[in-house]
């Protein structure tokens, strides 16, 4: 199984709605995906939806689910970080076999996600809930230009684009998500599969997962 953690320090970077969209995205292909949740201070909402969710909020569950995926032979696990864990992160990020930070058009986020990069050599940045109108995307464009200068080849494109109903995808109840969302989640999942084929290392088991939150 591919193992793919959705990581940053910061919150509200789309980390959650993130893991959601490729999970969603996996299964509007055909292929079987697990969200794994691991913020101890969230719910595991697991109801309509049509991809597996995980409890791994314990890091003893989440270190028996990684061990359990390197023996599965087709399919996704990703797994939600949440957020201000940096020891955590960095832990979870040699385990799985590929890791992505999601940001914002932020200053703010620009800057925690380049600390994330900074401690996690491996990582792909991925611009998430990006603006969509001409002039917002001229005027966030410095920011992926000097997030870019800083650390060629690790931002991801083409971002994920602001949709107001990709909130459908934290509800309690996933039931029908929306157009746009279903066509956003299998281009985020191509977008994923093409990363994952040129930038994926295989995880080795590492013992540190279950002491690192």
């Amino acid at each position: 199984m591919k193992s793919v953690a959705i990581l940053g320090t910061k919150g509200g970077t789309t980390k959650t709605a993130s893991s959601h969209l490729l999970c969603l995205g996996a299964y509007l292909h055909g292929v079987p995906a697990c969200y794994a949740l691991t913020d101890p201070g969230r719910k595991v909402r697991d109801e309509g939806r049509p991809y597996a969710v995980l409890d791994a909020r314990l890091p003893e569950q989440l270190a028996l689910m990684l061990d359990s995926s390197r023996n599965t032979l087709n399919g996704w696990l990703i797994i939600d970080g949440g957020g201000n864990r940096p020891a955590f992160d960095i832990e979870v990020s040699k385990n799985v076999d590929l890791t992505i930070i999601p940001f914002r058009p932020s200053e703010e986020d620009v800057d925690t996600v380049a600390q994330s990069l900074q401690a996690i050599p491996n990582a792909l940045a991925w611009p998430c809930a990006w603006p969509t109108n001409a002039f917002a995307i001229n005027a966030a464009q410095y920011l992926l230009d000097g997030l870019g200068t800083a650390f060629p080849q690790r931002i991801m494109t083409p971002s994920i684009p602001f949709v107001n109903s990709i909130s459908d995808l934290l509800s309690a109840n996933l039931t029908a998500p929306s157009s746009p969302v279903r066509a956003i989640a299998r281009r985020a999942f191509d977008v994923l599969v093409d990363y994952y084929g040129s930038h994926a290392t295989p995880a080795k088991p590492q013992a540190a997962v279950a002491q690192s939150a």
